[in-house]
């Protein structure tokens, strides 16, 4: 198989050089978007255009940063000590699906006077039908970071792919490594989950589903983000800022000691408080034969309360920040 280092753009005829693994090369003359097996012009090409610099970016992601559980008031003392603006390309896929579906309910069903001892379960056959249209985004470079991949992309004001504006603002671009009809067919298996997700919110299990799906729109989108390191006092974190919306979409920030201690502590108590009624309730709902309620309800009640603790340790010991929430 021949491997092409460079092609002629369709449009201009400029040479274009072609980055190792690329699907998709950009002319550096006529910022024409051109598919590297085909040969043909991708007109859908777009990208987001730098609305925050890094100082406006760092302001945004201290101010988020200090209102977080744990986060020291003062984070804007901090200093950057690294940063890089990275274009990252999007393929973003319209998709229009319905379904109709066939599934199994589970329904109670109580017989005799003792109704705990009598509890059984119909199984109910029930039809239904999902209308749906969603924007999917698939990340166009294996490289992506794990956070980015599962941003939604605010895409309203998308502008025409241009190079040198991304020069203009010292950024960088990553190349575009999947192809179109790859990305769409990942589209189509994301938006097929979506809608079992959905049915089996009615139903607890599916026999059978049909599923027909369009997809009306389909283009290629980088957006830029800015990847920040920063040092509060003598420790280094991370954060990825979106440079076109200001979004926070990772972030790295240290957690005050005495809000770790107390946390740390609340777990504990919930663990052993929580645990220790479960147990009981086990306990008695074993030595009570006639009554199978009390262990059901503290086998339940043992692990709900091992979740919480457990979610206490983790936000104890977690340096991380979830996305921003689009207002």
């Amino acid at each position: 198989m021949i491997k092409f280092t460079q092609i002629n753009c369709p449009n201009c005829d400029g040479q274009i050089e072609i980055p190792k693994q690329s699907s998709t090369v950009v002319c550096g003359y006529c910022n024409t978007t051109v598919n590297v097996k085909s040969g043909e012009i991708l007109k859908e090409n777009y990208f987001m255009r730098l609305q925050y610099d890094l100082d406006l970016a760092t302001d945004k992601m201290y101010s988020w940063g200090a209102k977080q559980l744990g986060a020291p008031k003062n984070l804007g003392q901090s200093k950057v000590v690294e940063s890089k603006l990275v274009f990252w390309p999007f393929w973003v896929v319209e998709v229009e699906a319905k379904a109709n579906y066939t599934g199994i309910q589970k329904k109670p069903d109580f017989k005799g006077k003792d109704k705990q001892k009598r509890l059984s379960w119909n199984k109910i056959s029930e039809t239904g039908n999902l209308d749906m249209e969603q924007d999917i985004f698939i990340p166009a470079n294996p490289d992506t970071p794990r956070s980015l991949k599962e941003y939604i992309i605010p895409t309203k004001r998308k502008e025409f792919f241009d190079k040198d504006q991304i020069l203009e603002v010292r950024g960088t671009t990553k190349t575009v490594q999947m192809e179109q009809k790859v990305a769409l067919q990942k589209a189509k298996k994301m938006m097929s989950d979506v809608l079992r997700k959905e049915a089996l919110k009615e139903v607890d299990s599916i026999t059978k589903m049909d599923e027909k799906m369009k997809t009306p729109a389909v283009f290629l989108v980088s957006i830029p983000i800015w990847h920040i390191k920063y040092c509060y006092k003598i420790r280094n974190y991370d954060a990825l800022v979106d440079g076109a919306s200001g979004r926070i979409v990772y972030l790295e920030f240290p957690r005050k000691m005495a809000f770790r201690a107390m946390t740390l502590l609340s777990g504990l108590l919930h663990l052993v408080i929580g645990g220790g009624i479960g147990v009981l309730l086990v306990y008695l709902g074993l030595t009570s034969p006639e009554v199978i309620f009390p262990t059901i309800f503290g086998i339940a009640f043992g692990l709900g309360m091992l979740a919480i603790s457990l979610r206490f340790f983790r936000t104890a010991i977690s340096l991380k920040a979830g996305m921003e929430e689009a207002r």
